[in-house]
């Protein structure tokens, strides 16, 4: 979870609402968990690694909407990859002392490893996630430690009054802090595989909203405290190695910016495998062509996989930082709105247990949030309504080809 919305994403967010920047950060908070109650209402129902796939064909009984959203999840999948990649080329390139050049290629060089690491099965894979987890948490709440022992007020005070507040803008970052939490959804891709029975899952996910936000909004707070927001606003590729740099030297901006490449390489790890996992499920249950989970190199490397290292190819070379942040926080936000609908659905149907109030209530704060986050978006940021449409369109139209085809 930690890697996108905090590193790639929190100089914007910074920049969009100022002094209320933790409270965006809590906002988003809120909504992830209201999102994050249908998935431990569908956990119960579920029995395999599938994730939302599973879960939204349990809340929409195998139907083409339930199939166009689990679509929809994956190309947002994507989507997050080509903005984590990105980042990590920034903060490559500035820990290295690189020209902006290379930049698309330590995108590029990151998902061809992580590739890789999926490819050679879960063991590899969950040892280095736990290494490099183990190493991002340690030096952020050391930073964060850090940065309150340098904190003043009279900073504090001068960086909240430097950004007006602005309701439209407040809603955006809270729309963009949403891919700060949206990795939770990673967690029900291990449903089929843990121990602790059928509340585990939900557990997982309302412990992990509520450490991040903890740490998230204290970094926040620390860093406002501590540096001009202005250095923030300069650096906004690189914010947080930047605000490294008055608290902790040239030092700091070392090992913010080591961290920031350890936590977006995390980030690209886990979501590469929630998305294979999404689209061998749809495979397997003749959702989408079984040739995509099909076997082509190393233990379980696939078709899926090389082609969600193309799209995110595509979303480098051709879209900056913010761009790729906005169509992935409306697609997020989609695939949360239709998550608790479903299991709505589910619940009313009497096949699962869950109060219908907060799952309509995910849904709505969900599709609000989405809905207001694309109205302001038109105008100066049309294209990115563009590509999120296109996502949907082709999600839908792919879903409906490939199981017309199937049933033939």
């Amino acid at each position: 979870m930690i890697g996108a919305g905090i590193f790639a994403l929190f100089g914007t967010i910074s920049d969009l609402a100022g002094g209320y920047a933790w409270l965006a950060f809590a906002a988003s908070a809120i909504v992830s968990a209201s999102a994050g109650y249908s998935y431990a209402v569908l956990a119960r129902s579920a029995s395999t690694n599938g994730g939302i796939a599973e879960y939204l064909d349990i809340g929409w009984q195998g139907g083409l909407v339930g199939r166009t959203i689990a679509f929809c999840y994956y190309l947002s999948i994507a989507v997050v990859l080509g903005l984590v990649a990105k980042s990590f080329g920034h903060y490559t390139t500035k820990v290295l002392s690189l020209g902006d050049g290379t930049v698309l290629w330590f995108g590029i060089a990151v998902m061809l490893l992580f590739l890789l690491i999926n490819a050679l099965g879960l063991r590899l894979l969950g040892l280095s996630e736990k290494l490099m987890v183990g190493a991002k948490l340690l030096v952020l709440v050391g930073f964060t430690i850090v940065a309150f022992t340098q904190f003043d007020p009279a900073t504090y005070a001068q960086n909240s009054g430097s950004v007006a507040f602005n309701a439209g803008d407040f809603v955006n970052a809270v729309a963009l802090a949403n891919l700060s939490f949206a990795g939770f959804a990673v967690i029900a891709n291990a449903g089929g595989a843990v121990q602790g029975g059928t509340g585990t899952i939900g557990r997982a996910i309302f412990i992990a909203i509520a450490v991040v936000a903890a740490i998230y909004i204290l970094l926040d707070i620390a860093v406002f405290g501590s540096i001009d927001l202005s250095r923030i606003e300069q650096a906004k590729d690189y914010a947080l190695a930047e605000a490294a740099t008055p608290v902790l030297g040239q030092a700091g901006f070392m090992l913010l910016g080591i961290t920031a490449m350890v936590s977006t390489a995390t980030n690209i790890n886990a979501n590469i495998f929630s998305g294979s996992n999404t689209i061998s499920y749809m495979a397997k249950n003749r959702e989408l062509s079984p040739t995509l989970s099909r076997h082509i190199f190393l233990r379980q490397g696939n078709i899926a996989m090389i082609a969600t290292v193309v799209i995110v190819i595509v979303m480098l070379v051709s879209m900056d930082l913010e761009q790729i942040g906005d169509v992935a926080s409306l697609t997020f936000l989609l695939v949360h709105t239709f998550v608790p609908l479903g299991a709505a659905l589910h619940v009313a149907r009497g096949e699962g247990r869950g109060n219908r109030t907060l799952l309509w209530l995910a849904a709505i704060l969900n599709a609000g949030v989405m809905v207001f986050f694309a109205y302001h978006l038109i105008g100066d940021k049309t294209l990115e309504l563009y590509v999120f449409g296109g996502v949907v369109v082709f999600a839908l139209a792919f879903c409906a080809i490939s199981k017309a085809m199937i049933d033939r």
